[in-house]
């Protein structure tokens, strides 16, 4: 399979976002829950290491490297510093919602491009951008209950 330089930047460029994410939620984890207790926020950084996955294969099967990318999501290096910072209407949670809306958009972005290949946007829709409306909505939640 040839990919078309469109394809290859936009599946990087969603790739990049991916590590961000997991970075992100492991540094939450990592502050907040060693134990891993909190099975919300190991699930959704399982997903994100899964579309990391998915977007590292698809990049594979073109033959092409993915550019080598990490930090975190913005603002969160702040946010991680509150106190309660995974309860209400905290920064953090605002942050990791602000990082789930910024991957949605993106992947609709590559959707809507019609520069993207086919094969590209059947992996987003099938498998990448469904769990991130899923994560929206959990993050949504925490913040309703105030947990």
């Amino acid at each position: 399979m040839s990919a078309t330089d469109p394809t290859f930047d936009m599946c990087n460029a969603l790739l990049t976002l991916e590590n961000a994410a997991v970075e992100t939620y492991s540094q939450v984890i990592d502050k907040y829950d060693p134990e891993a207790a909190d099975t919300a926020l190991e699930r959704i950084r399982t997903d994100h290491q899964a579309n990391v996955f998915e977007l590292n294969r698809f990049l594979s099967d073109l033959e092409r490297e993915p550019s080598p990318a990490g930090g975190t999501w913005a603002g969160i290096e702040e946010a991680l510093k509150e106190p309660d910072a995974l309860l209400g209407e905290s920064p953090l949670l605002k942050c990791l919602q602000a990082g789930e809306e910024l991957g949605i958009s993106q992947y609709e972005n590559a959707l809507a491009n019609e520069d993207v290949s086919v094969a590209a946007k059947a992996l987003i829709k099938r498998t990448l951008l469904p769990i991130l409306s899923d994560h929206l909505i959990e993050l949504q939640q925490r913040r309703d209950q105030g947990q």
